[in-house]
C-alpha cells in the first residue's frame, strides 16, 4: 500500500478528496508546505483557471443578454485572474479569522494549503465541464449542479478538520459567516477593477 501511494500520490489524494474530504484535509495539512510557495501555487492556479475559463468563453460565448449582465472583470482574462485571486485572499483571511473567534485552531497555512488544492480540484472539474459541454449542454449544466453541491460538502469538511470543530454545522456556520464578509470585500474589490476600467476607457 506504501509503494502504491508513493506512485501515485496526486490521484490518491484526489480520490481521498472525493471519498473523505476530512481525511484529505488533514493530509494537506500535514505536509507543512511554505508559506510562500503556496500563494506562488494559488496565484499559478487563479492564472490557469482563468486561462480555462476565457477558453470556455470563446468556445460557448454568452448571448447578448447575458454578456451584457456580466461584469467587465469576468470578460477579461486578467481582470479576472486579480478578481480570482483577490477574493481567494480575502477567504483565506476570513475563514481563519472568523473559524478562530469561533474556537478553531486552523493557522492561515492550514487554511491556505486547502483553498489551494481547492482551486486545483476546480482546475480539473472545469476541464470536465468544458469538454462535456461540447456534447451535451444539459449534462454539463447538471454537472456543475452536482459539482458545486458537492463542493460545498468539501469545503465545510476542509474547514471542519482544519479548525479542529468535529462538527460539520459548526463548520457550515463559519462559511455563512464568511461569505458575509467576503460579499463585502468582493464588492470593493469590483468597484476599483471598475476605476480601473474606467480609466483604461477615458485615457484611449
Amino acid at each position: 500500500m506504501e509503494h502504491r501511494m508513493s506512485k501515485r500520490p496526486f490521484q490518491d489524494l484526489l480520490i481521498e478528496t472525493i471519498r473523505a474530504p476530512r481525511d484529505a484535509a488533514g493530509r494537506l495539512i500535514d505536509m507543512n508546505a511554505p508559506r510562500d510557495w503556496l500563494w506562488m501555487a494559488l496565484a499559478l492556479m487563479c492564472v490557469l483557471n482563468a486561462i480555462l475559463y476565457s477558453v470556455s468563453l470563446q468556445l460557448s460565448p454568452p448571448s447578448s443578454e447575458v454578456s451584457s449582465m456580466v461584469p467587465q472583470a469576468f470578460q477579461s482574462p486578467i481582470l479576472f485572474t486579480i478578481f480570482l485571486f483577490g477574493s481567494l485572499t480575502i477567504t483565506v483571511f476570513v475563514l481563519k479569522w472568523i473559524g478562530q473567534s469561533m474556537g478553531g485552531e486552523a493557522t492561515l497555512d492550514d487554511i491556505l494549503i486547502l483553498l489551494t488544492w481547492l482551486q486545483v480540484l476546480r482546475l480539473l472539474f472545469q476541464g470536465a465541464v468544458l469538454i462535456l459541454s461540447l456534447v451535451s449542454l444539459s449534462l454539463s449544466a447538471l454537472l456543475v449542479f452536482a459539482g458545486s453541491v458537492y463542493g460545498i460538502y468539501i469545503l465545510a469538511a476542509f474547514i471542519d478538520r482544519a479548525h479542529g470543530f468535529d462538527n460539520l454545522l459548526k463548520a457550515l456556520g463559519v462559511m455563512v459567516l464568511a461569505l458575509v464578509a467576503i460579499a463585502v470585500g468582493l464588492s470593493i474589490i469590483l468597484t476599483v477593477l471598475g476605476a480601473v476600467i474606467m480609466g483604461g476607457t477615458g485615457s484611449v
